[in-house]
């Protein structure tokens, strides 16, 4: 009996350990919390019903080692003698593929093994969801990155002092590659766009000599490329920056309701980085708990760093503003809610403008593409009617030429209307 309950302790050391690491999930990963509270009710039920058998074990026990007459005299104050049967249960873990030996009251053997069940299979779950959330964080290097530094990475090293501009760009857009290598893969794609445009020039060639003007298309392309490697930073700073305004204000609401409880302020952080509601915020949150417990900075030093990278002057500010909040041993919630007031502000500000633009976008579109091409077309048929023409064009190449323009300048209008229309 005494192995036994020895092996029932060792068990319940267990399910606290599996507790505690399923509580630590819970904490974590904010969208998958049912799933991580049904683990530890299974858990905490199981550790419940070994418990239920301590007190049979001990009788027994006590009883095998002719101890009961000193528990009878002293009235049974220490052990109350539970009048249940206890049986052995066995089972092989699918996680640990351990095999298990526990001790329980017969009554409650139903309601162990489906626990048991339930927390087993939660665990294995649980094991899924971590290994899912590790292999979204941990990425395999990009091979063209590999690729590209292994010919021009002694190259680009030489040039990333020139470059500051654009390794700040880089930072701000969060995109995940060091200037040296951005600049290395910006020489082989040029090296490619060379070489295609080269390839291009050589079969136009082949068809006629007299397409030797075609020669430019090599460098036009290197050109291209070379200006789509520089401007791409900058045009993603501007949409991390437009897409952060759009849920800031959200997203600071849901940071004064958290500080409203009174808990520590990296556990908020946390909290924010780790919701899927706020992509573009939690990516820079996430920044700030990657300085604390990484680079092991305090909290208002690492707000006061992340700060000066962040392409959202509102986020800088709000960074800046928690930091000296902190510091100073300000009331938290209070900053937070009066920020969160100001971003919704200024949301509705932004809103507005978008609502009178739109308006202005209608008028001039129903003038140039709904007015404009009626009266070309009346113009086109008295044109046609009189025998008339435009340049030595005669009106059908004038009417696919009208046609032409009105489906560019469309698409010019649907690109500006995609780009000013505020994130839903």
């Amino acid at each position: 009996m005494f192995e036994d309950l020895k092996r029932n302790l060792k068990q319940e050391k267990k399910i606290v350990a599996d507790m505690k690491a399923v509580a630590i999930g819970f904490g974590d990963d904010s969208a998958n919390r049912n799933f991580y509270a049904l683990s530890l009710r299974a858990l905490a039920e199981q550790l419940d019903l070994l418990n239920n058998a301590v007190p049979e074990l001990l009788k027994e026990w006590l009883v095998s080692t002719g101890q009961e007459s000193e528990v009878g005299k002293q009235k049974k104050a220490d052990i109350r003698p539970v009048e249940k049967e206890i049986i052995k249960v066995s089972y092989v873990s699918p996680l640990t593929k351990e095999k298990n030996l526990v001790v329980i009251n017969k009554k409650d053997r139903v309601e162990f093994l489906k626990k048991l069940k339930l927390s087993e299979e939660s665990l294995v779950g649980i094991k899924k969801l971590e290994s899912k959330r590790v292999s979204e964080v941990v990425k395999k290097p990009n091979p063209y990155v590999g690729f590209s530094n292994k010919f021009f990475r002694k190259y680009s090293e030489r040039l990333t002092p020139k470059f500051s501009n654009l390794s700040n760009d880089l930072k701000r857009a969060n995109i995940r590659f060091l200037l040296s290598s951005y600049l290395s893969m910006a020489m082989m794609s040029s090296v490619i766009a060379f070489a295609f445009g080269f390839l291009i020039f050589v079969v136009l060639m082949l068809f006629s000599l007299s397409n030797w003007i075609f020669v430019v298309l090599p460098f036009g392309f290197v050109g291209l490329t070379l200006a789509g490697f520089y401007f791409y930073p900058a045009s993603e700073t501007s949409t991390v920056q437009k897409n952060i305004s759009y849920e800031l204000p959200f997203a600071t609401i849901h940071m004064a309701a958290i500080a409203g409880s009174n808990i520590e302020p990296v556990k908020i952080f946390k909290i924010i980085a780790t919701s899927g509601d706020y992509p573009n915020v939690g990516a820079e949150v996430r920044k700030v708990i990657t300085q604390v417990e990484v680079y092991g900075y305090d909290l208002v030093t690492a707000l006061k760093n992340v700060s000066k990278n962040i392409s959202n002057k509102k986020l800088a500010e709000l960074f800046s503003g928690l930091a000296t909040n902190i510091t100073t041993g300000g009331a938290l919630k209070n900053y937070l809610k009066k920020k969160s007031e100001n971003f919704l502000v200024d949301y509705r500000l932004e809103r507005q403008k978008y609502s009178a633009l739109a308006g202005t976008f209608m008028d001039v579109y129903i003038s140039i593409l709904i007015a404009a091409p009626l009266v070309l077309m009346m113009m086109f048929i008295i044109m046609n009617a009189i025998g008339l023409g435009m340049a030595g064009l005669s009106i059908t190449m004038l009417l696919m030429l009208s046609v032409l323009a009105i489906v560019i300048v469309n698409i010019i209008f649907l690109v500006v209307i995609n780009l000013k229309q505020p994130k839903v």
